[in-house]
């Protein structure tokens, strides 16, 4: 199959914008963590390429279904990812001129007579995809046995330990404890 992120620019006279629709398997997984559009999912892209001279401007809208879990009760979500793509790519590395262009920063670039969006979905999605996807966002109710987040990780009451980190401090705590207690029992001796 072909990528569907990889779209056809030979065709386009200078000055012309022509449409792009196409669709296929999403050749990477796109989204967040716990929600995106798996590798392989059925993808759409609609929207145009316009041939400006020197350079190819791209303004597409790329959709997929999406699906991951809850990141409260870990129930499956499925919604569907739509974000629009907007970008120049320039038939040689010299189209930009001008002091906005950074010199670490590689152009994009019409590659074999094919502008390719994929890291350009990717980083769209990155920035856009929910960090933690709950049910209710999607139109869903958590599962009934999902506890409220509170801050505790458990529901049952424990009695108070010291923090692992600090135990190794407990017995400098104690040794000054026991210092001060005997200090007293000095001190009593001494005034009766």
């Amino acid at each position: 199959m072909s990528n569907p992120f990889k779209l056809s620019v030979s065709d386009i006279a200078t000055g012309l914008t022509e449409p792009v629709d196409t669709s296929g398997p999403s050749p990477v997984r796109w989204g967040g963590n716990m929600l995106a559009v798996e590798e392989g999912a059925p993808v759409e892209v609609h929207g145009s390429l316009s041939n400006v001279g020197e350079a190819v401007m791209a303004n597409v809208d790329v959709s997929g279904h999406a699906t991951g879990t809850c990141a409260l009760c870990l129930q499956e979500i499925t919604t569907e990812f739509r974000y629009t793509i907007g970008d120049v790519f320039g038939f040689s590395s010299d189209f930009i001129s001008g002091e906005d262009g950074e010199e670490d920063e590689e152009p994009l670039l019409v590659s074999e007579d094919m502008v390719d969006i994929t890291q350009l979905v990717v980083d769209e999605a990155g920035l856009n995809a929910p960090f933690s996807p709950v049910c209710a966002n999607y139109g869903q109710s958590c599962q009934e046995d999902t506890p409220a987040p509170d801050g505790v990780s458990e529901e049952v009451e424990q009695e108070e330990k010291p923090d692992p980190r600090w135990a190794a401090l407990q017995k400098f705590k104690d040794a000054a404890a026991e210092e001060d207690a005997a200090d007293e029992g000095e001190s009593e001796g001494q005034e009766g």
